[in-house]
């Protein structure tokens, strides 16, 4: 794992970071990139967010394009949201699609009635 590039946004407290992962083309599950990508760049898990994973055609290396966060907060104002649910499981995704129907419901409702 080498990292093959790198810059900085101060102003949104995060790095963007593109790294290239030998032997792990069609292995490497989006958790296991996170932990990776954490691991060796020594930050916590939860500041890291994925952004895309790209396999190099004929090869076993993946290229993976990563935000790594100054902390936890700024992560949860500016990474967006639609991203972590693609680390979720598909038990955890119905879940929340459940609690986001719920939600909705009371609120339709209350606007019909005061029409």
């Amino acid at each position: 794992m080498q990292v093959v590039k790198r810059s900085e946004s101060k102003l949104l407290d995060r790095a963007y970071v593109e790294m290239s992962i030998d032997g792990k083309a069609g292995k490497l599950t989006r958790k296991e990139a996170i932990a990776s990508v954490a691991q060796e760049l020594g930050v916590p898990a939860e500041n890291v967010g994925l952004i895309r994973i790209d396999g190099q055609s004929g090869t076993t290396k993946v290229l993976g394009r990563f935000y790594v966060y100054g902390s936890a907060d700024s992560k949860k104002k500016v990474h967006p949201k639609y991203l972590d649910e693609r680390m979720l499981t598909k038990e955890e995704r119905e879940k929340l699609k459940q609690e986001r129907k719920k939600a909705a419901t009371p609120a339709a409702a209350a606007t019909e009635a005061k029409k």
